[in-house]
């Protein structure tokens, strides 16, 4: 998979998880990704708890051998 289009799963499977969030994306590496999604849905939880509802929407992404996504380097979730 081309890093155009993982980026755009990446994006997608984010969108879908959370609809209301904007998402900033940048390919670090080969499969090494940051993000920075802002969401409302972040307000009132830890950030372990934000972390975990970003990777609960791409963890299809990270899994088995040929995983497209094999790490998120950085990760900020924000308030709007």
């Amino acid at each position: 998979m081309s890093v155009v289009r993982v980026q755009q799963a990446l994006l997608e499977a984010v969108k879908a998880a959370l609809p209301e969030a904007a998402v900033e994306l940048r390919a670090a590496s080969p499969g090494h990704f940051a993000l920075r999604v802002t969401a409302e849905a972040f307000r009132g939880k830890s950030r372990v708890v934000q972390h975990q509802l970003v990777y609960a929407a791409i963890a299809h992404l990270m899994q088995g051998d040929a995983a497209p996504v094999h790490a998120i380097d950085r990760l900020e979730c924000l308030l709007p």
